[in-house]
């Protein structure tokens, strides 16, 4: 097989609220999907068009597709190429609906080469760059969440999230959390990390506060935190940060408002500080070595 031929990206429908899909036109095989193959375009990307298939099927064969590439380098070439494409295709979006089973496609073939490129020790000493790619690490480097716009052509920004973290020996793991099958009212796993910081644990387990922002639309936002675990080498979104079984905390604000965010290692006091043109309100928690105390002045 030609060296120049990259990847193939299935169109899947864009999963949306409300919306079913029929078992006729669901595609349960990769290896024939995959097997039609196109040359490369400038870009480096194929874009293999399978009309009507059910976007979890696609997505399914997208995460069992054997990436041809078998080094650092060559894999973040292409993982650059799929991002290079997802920021032309923003610059469609409004024309047509279809872009969105391209884009949706796209996302999940960045995340399957993400979860690659991630999981290679390279990856530590050489992190990655791109204008669509935001990167979040602790202090100590021991979680890096690497994130970039969904784009789903809707008011509410959503984010890819994939975080990598470094387990026993140094080796780093890797973990997209979708967070699907969640029952809570509030679904944090669309948000974007804006900070990350390491607790002063007493449960034996590395604990990281996480801070996180999103919105519902252009004019209503969202900030919030949770605490992710490390347990052995594996990490853990569901830890009970302000007790009670209660893993999240957030605020709401809208266009007009600020709300800012802050944490001081030395106290280990997490603070929110909400404004208008009128008033100025602080709530603030102390975490006690297992779960975050809300103080009441």
């Amino acid at each position: 097989m030609k060296s120049n031929i990259r990847v193939i990206i299935l169109l899947g429908m864009l999963v949306a609220v409300g919306c079913t899909f029929s078992n006729k036109d669901e595609t349960d095989d990769p290896v024939t999907i995959y097997s039609i193959i196109k040359e490369d375009t400038a870009a480096g990307i194929d874009v293999v068009s399978i009309s009507g298939s059910n976007p979890i099927e696609v997505r399914k064969n997208i995460a069992e597709y054997e990436i041809p590439e078998t080094t650092f380098e060559a894999k973040r070439k292409v993982f650059y190429s799929i991002l290079d494409t997802l920021h032309r295709l923003k610059t469609t979006v409004g024309q047509k609906q279809s872009i969105y089973n391209t884009i949706d496609s796209l996302n999940y073939m960045g995340i399957h080469y993400l979860e690659s490129i991630l999981t290679d020790k390279k990856s530590i000493s050489n992190p990655l760059k791109h204008r669509l790619l935001k990167r979040v690490s602790s202090y100590d480097k021991i979680i890096t969440v690497y994130s970039w716009e969904e784009n789903l052509g809707v008011n509410m920004h959503t984010n890819i999230c994939v975080f990598q973290y470094i387990g026993s020996g140094n080796t780093p793991y890797v973990i997209f959390n979708a967070d699907d099958d969640d029952d809570d009212d509030f679904n944090f796993s669309r948000s974007q990390i804006i900070a990350l910081y390491k607790l002063s644990s007493e449960s034996g387990n590395p604990l990281y506060l996480a801070n996180f922002a999103g919105n519902y639309g252009k004019k209503n936002h969202f900030k919030g935190s949770m605490i992710l675990e490390i347990k052995g080498n594996e990490l853990f979104f569901d830890y009970d940060a302000f007790g009670g079984d209660t893993k999240y905390f957030f605020k709401n604000y809208t266009e007009g408002e600020i709300l800012t965010t802050s944490f001081s290692y030395k106290l280990q006091e997490l603070k929110y500080t909400f404004k208008t043109l009128n008033t100025i309100v602080e709530t603030r928690f102390i975490f006690n070595g297992q779960i975050f105390e809300r103080q009441i002045d």
